[in-house]
């Protein structure tokens, strides 16, 4: 099962203004810069989630995301899609730290002039400018469990943030009072050395685009259970889904039910025909939603949250359309590995394109 948080506040603060507020700006920013100046010029990006409502909407979910949380088998990356970095260095690592004090969004922009005060800065975490951050920047919070500094490196690759913070879930799942959000930032060495590292930049949740930062969660919610069904061995097989709609409401959960049968069925005498058999595919069998306009993976396969199951009469998966952007047309592509060999990996299109709606 994938599921979908989204964001409800962020903004970027800046070392070279204390007072600008950045909240309703479409890019997030993450910067470390050094101009003819010789000041080192910083940017973190802050970024908080309801943790306390997505936890009651897991729980009505399928799938029995209490029993996957307590037992620690889940998965939570936080996703920021990059827009148009600025001289960025070849190498560079970034850090997500749990923030230690509450702060308030605003609606100021990079860009207007004068600028906004009202609002989360590098100097101050509230609209009044009256509580200060200790330290300037963010208070990073020192004395909450599950508070370890998430990392993530690149060399020469996409700039897209994919941060693993199952550990901060797991804090927010404790105890709300700690969910003050994250704080992302070039690492404190970076941040405090002589190197320039650049400009990135990411889609906001106020760019009105399909690349909202989200943090998605997976766990493994398949069973296997074949019953009187047979394996599907034949060299040529349709692998297909059954319950095709073309619209689904945003806040909907589906059970796609997938089917494997031959092709080319054996002739015999029988009172049913043979093309409607139904086979089962090996355990390794996985499910993909790809955006039918951009080919991008939204969905990607993956070996433990992407499993299909098996009922005994088909096999199926549970997709819950929040993790999928509203207005946007999908298509489900179909991976089986090691059905006749092993190292054998074969992928299905099934031609079944839908669209996620309000």
């Amino acid at each position: 099962m994938i599921y979908n948080i989204y964001p409800t506040k962020d903004a970027t603060i800046y070392s070279y203004s204390a007072s600008m507020n950045t909240g309703m700006d479409p890019i997030l920013e993450i910067e470390k810069t050094i101009p003819v100046t010789g000041t080192i010029n910083k940017a973190r990006t802050l970024i908080q989630f309801d943790w306390g409502a997505a936890n009651e909407e897991l729980g009505a979910l399928p799938g029995d995301w209490a029993t996957a949380f307590a037992a620690g088998n889940f998965r939570s990356y936080l996703h920021l899609h990059a827009t148009q970095p600025e001289n960025i260095a070849y190498s560079y690592k970034l850090e997500a730290i749990a923030l230690g004090a509450n702060w308030e969004m605003g609606i100021g922009k990079k860009a207007n002039t004068p600028i906004t005060e009202k609002g989360v800065t590098w100097g101050f975490t509230d609209n009044s400018g009256s509580t200060s951050w200790a330290p300037l920047g963010g208070m990073i919070s020192s004395d909450i469990p599950h508070a370890n500094i998430m990392t993530q490196s690149f060399e020469g690759e996409s700039t897209d943030i994919k941060i693993n913070v199952s550990e901060s879930i797991a804090g927010w799942h404790l105890n709300s009072n700690y969910n003050n959000g994250l704080l992302l930032r070039i690492t404190s060495s970076q941040e405090d050395n002589t190197l320039e590292y650049g400009t990135l930049k990411f889609f906001s949740r106020d760019s009105n685009t399909i690349y909202s930062p989200k943090i998605q969660i997976g766990w493994d919610d398949s069973i296997y259970h074949t019953g009187s069904m047979t394996a599907a061995t034949s060299d040529e097989i349709m692998v297909y889904i059954k319950n095709n709609k073309y619209e689904y409401k945003e806040k909907e959960v589906v059970r796609v039910e997938v089917r494997a049968r031959d092709i080319y069925p054996t002739a015999t005498y029988a009172t049913t025909s043979a093309a409607l058999d139904s086979y089962y595919l090996p355990t390794g069998s996985y499910y993909s939603i790809k955006d039918a306009e951009t080919e991008e993976a939204v969905i990607d396969f993956n070996t433990a949250h992407t499993k299909m199951s098996t009922s005994g009469s088909g096999h199926y998966f549970d997709l819950a359309m929040n993790a999928l952007t509203a207005e946007r047309l999908y298509k489900i592509v179909l991976k089986v590995d090691s059905r006749n060999y092993n190292g054998q990996v074969e992928y299905f299109d099934s031609n079944h394109v839908f669209k996620v709606v309000r």
